[in-house]
């Protein structure tokens, strides 16, 4: 079995963390011409020197050349998200130049072509805004509105986060903070819509070190711990299904893999262990059609005891989603075999992205009029769009509230609120009152005292804590101290 599966690391870069940009434009070229003709090389090329060009003599927090940033966020499209379009490449590439270099639409547009240019604009933030927090949801909101037009853009959008999340080290401590909890309230949700789970997971887990490292360190050292006790157990569950398989005369892919931190950490209710959790290892195994799903899966039933069947290739998710998900009783503890076709792979780790390699006969206008029409999220973002005309009310409904996983979360007057599962306790102050959110200064969650972008699971029990009490707090602290001092 492969060490990636017993040893998880913090790193996720798929190259040297320390290339230079060059070195990164290198593999991204190497990459592209796997997918791309001669003349969209030549765009891309294009659009890296012209990008390079713009932001020349911009540094970024690492005091690395800028440049690196759009080629990091070029090569994540296409070889981690799998987004094989030469325009959206390009377009990544020059996602910042109008927002940071001056240049319009109009000039991407003559230079390249309408769709980079329209895509650059659909990925570019407004700066004119006063507040902050006005500028981040109207920003979102304006993202929201324009993927509607073409869904490429979130995809630009979540490499761009991505590669921003990879590298929020080089930022200060707030910073960090403030952007993990946007990642997890807005773009780990818009992830998980779009179908792009691969990105999901890292953009949960990023968010959730920083958030809460002590929770990330605990939830981390269990997992580690877990997987090394039980390699020899996860090794005979291999070979036990290997040699099913060639029994069947099947060939499949079979690979091992563990929840990621923060989905064991929302999973965990106060003294339930680890091993307990029935999803914890899951089997993943790839085979050629639905038939030999149905014939693998009637073997394994008929070899081990199922105690669930859950079938997501007769009702798939609304994100495209498609396995057939067998959870299995174990000798120590349950485990789950999720079954799937190669095309189905492609859907449930990229999501629409893949539905350009898996209809190369359909126009990408063609593909956007199907998931207008068709996907339940574009359905009620086209809907909700509509309905809400403040930023925040559309993303709260759209992005978070049709979620399926939902935690309930206990406050001190005993009321409990169903919360999204990515929800922290500011969502929570929100839910209870809209005014309750900005009057919030902190809260206890299970006693401890925490932030307003602290992450909640299933049962906590939160106070939250607002301004006025902390005051109130300070000035009694301050009267006692005087007093003290006035005695002795």
């Amino acid at each position: 079995m492969s060490n990636e599966y017993v040893k998880k690391t913090n790193s996720y870069f798929p190259i040297n963390k320390n290339a230079n940009h060059t070195e990164i434009y290198d593999e991204l070229i190497k990459e592209a011409k796997k997918y791309f003709n001669t003349e969209e090389i030549l765009l891309i090329k294009k659009a890296y020197l012209v990008a390079k060009d713009l932001h020349r003599g911009q540094k970024r927090n690492s005091g690395e050349p800028y440049i690196i940033h759009p080629t990091y966020v070029a090569y994540i499209l296409l070889e981690s998200m799998k987004l094989h379009d030469a325009d959206s490449i390009a377009a990544a590439l020059l996602h910042d130049t109008i927002e940071d270099c001056g240049i319009t639409k109009e000039w991407i547009a003559n230079l390249f072509n309408q769709d980079v240019a329209n895509l650059v604009m659909g990925v570019t933030k407004m700066k004119e805004l006063v507040s902050k927090k006005e500028k981040e949801d109207y920003n979102n909101y304006l993202l929201l509105k324009s993927i509607l037009k073409d869904y490429r853009e979130i995809y630009i959008k979540l490499a761009d986060r991505l590669h921003n999340m990879r590298t929020l080290e080089y930022k200060e401590e707030p910073k960090r903070i403030a952007k993990s909890a946007e990642t997890l309230r807005f773009f780990v949700p818009l992830a998980t819509h779009v179908g792009a789970l691969k990105t999901r997971e890292e953009l949960v887990d990023i968010s959730f070190r920083y958030l809460s490292d002590r929770n990330y360190r605990e939830i981390k050292g269990m997992s580690d711990d877990y997987l090394i006790k039980h390699q020899p157990r996860i090794e005979k569950i291999l070979k036990d299904l290997e040699e099913l398989e060639a029994k069947l005369g099947i060939t499949a892919n079979i690979r091992p893999r563990i929840m990621n931190h923060f989905a064991i950490y929302q999973s965990l209710i106060q003294n339930k262990k680890i091993s307990l959790l029935p999803n914890l290892i899951s089997f993943d195994i790839m085979v050629e059609d639905k038939e030999e799903i149905n014939k693998l899966a009637q073997e394994i039933s008929q070899n081990v005891t199922v105690l669930k069947i859950t079938d997501f290739i007769a009702n798939p998710r609304p994100n495209g989603y498609q396995a057939l998900h067998l959870q299995i009783k174990g000798k120590k503890s349950p485990f789950q075999i999720r079954l799937f076709t190669k095309e189905m792979f492609l859907v449930n780790n990229y999501g629409f992205a893949a539905l350009i390699d898996i209809y190369p006969k359909k126009s990408i206008r063609e593909i956007q009029e199907e998931l207008i029409h068709n996907n339940p999220f574009f359905q009620s973002l086209n809907k909700n769009y509509k309905l809400y005309k403040k930023p925040f009310e559309l993303i709260n409904t759209t992005v978070r509230e049709l979620l399926a996983e939902k935690i309930n979360v206990h406050v001190a007057d005993g009321t409990i609120y169903c919360l999204p599962a990515m929800s922290t306790v500011a969502d929570l102050a929100y839910k209870i009152h809209s005014k309750l959110k900005s009057e919030a200064s902190s809260a206890k969650v299970n006693g401890i005292k925490v932030d307003l972008n602290f992450p909640l699971k299933e049962n906590d029990y939160v106070v939250i804590i607002t301004k006025e009490e902390e005051l109130k707090k300070e000035e009694g602290l301050s009267l006692t101290r005087q007093k003290k001092k006035s005695f002795q």
